[in-house]
């Protein structure tokens, strides 16, 4: 796997909108962020957009991407937010060779679709928060961990036990995202959710069993019983299910069998305080009686 190079003062990053509309406001507070962190954002065309509820339609979408990757003055590219529409795009930016000149991306949610393409190509990402985090302003920690990483720092990170976790040690990959997205990607070249990796998982607003279904998917296919190790982020917006009161639950019964750490609970997903995490990047997970660690 490549690693982008680290940002300097005064380096140039793209802000595009590759799925849903978003905010203009949101922009503006994330291209006053990065500036005060000596960069140069430049929000690309179409990214104010709106057709129907995407940013721009695909080809417009897909214009911003395609220039950002190509312009040789882009070292970073920032996705405005999720919501819907990046798998529109995956399969048109195929032809590129994006680890010639790889940049750093970032998003998650939606996005995960986008890192999975870049880990197809060998390229190291961050999967991580957008524009709405951006616009807090420079001091804020989590906008910090990006600087950091931008500018060529390794993350590590540490939370509190769970009472589903597994204990133990894992080097490997790690890979992951969004889970009803990359299910989506499942059979295809951009398939993510891979065996002999560390994988992280998260969602939002997916009813339990349709997350159980993924993951049964995953474990017919032979890749849950081959994993490294599992991070298990953040499900929001869910309902209880007649069969399970917590997401938590059914996971804890996903992977009862399996001998590899798991760790519940990482700060992953849609919530405050969403850290940033290298995809694609060889990282070793530890959890114990007090609490998992994530280091790269």
């Amino acid at each position: 796997m490549v690693f982008p190079k680290e940002l300097r003062p005064g380096d140039r990053v793209a802000i595009v909108s590759p799925a849903s509309v978003i905010d203009p406001e949101l922009v503006t507070g994330a291209v006053a962020t990065l500036g005060a962190m000596g960069f140069d954002p430049v929000v690309y065309p179409h990214s104010l957009g709106r057709h129907g509820s995407f940013s721009g339609s695909r080809e417009e979408r897909l214009e911003d991407l395609r220039r950002a990757f190509q312009d040789e003055r882009v070292r970073a590219i920032i996705c405005s937010r999720g919501g819907y529409g990046t798998v529109h795009l995956v399969e048109a930016l195929a032809d590129l060779d994006l680890a010639k000149d790889p940049k750093w991306v970032v998003g998650f949610s939606d996005i995960s679709a986008l890192h999975a393409l870049l880990a197809s190509k060998g390229v190291v990402s961050v999967h991580g928060s957008m524009a709405k985090q951006l616009a807090l302003g420079p001091k804020d920690e989590i906008n910090q961990q990006l600087y950091r990483i931008l500018r060529g720092e390794k993350p590590s990170y540490q939370w509190a036990s769970h009472e589903y976790n597994h204990p133990g040690e894992a080097l490997g990959t790690l890979r992951g995202g969004n889970l009803a997205v990359l299910g989506g990607l499942i059979g295809t070249p951009y398939d993510d959710l891979l065996g002999d990796s560390i994988l992280f998982i998260e969602d939002i607003a997916e009813p339990i069993y349709k997350v159980e279904r993924i993951l049964y998917g995953l474990r017919l296919a032979g890749v849950l019983p081959l994993l490294r190790g599992l991070v298990v982020g953040q499900f929001t917006e869910y309902r209880p299910s007649l069969d399970y009161e917590a997401m938590e639950d059914m996971v804890r019964d996903m992977v009862e069998d399996y001998g590899y750490p798991v760790a519940f609970n990482a700060p992953i997903g849609h919530v405050d305080g969403n850290i940033h995490v290298l995809h694609g990047a060889e990282a070793r997970l530890g959890v114990d009686v007090q609490g998992a660690s994530l280091k790269f």
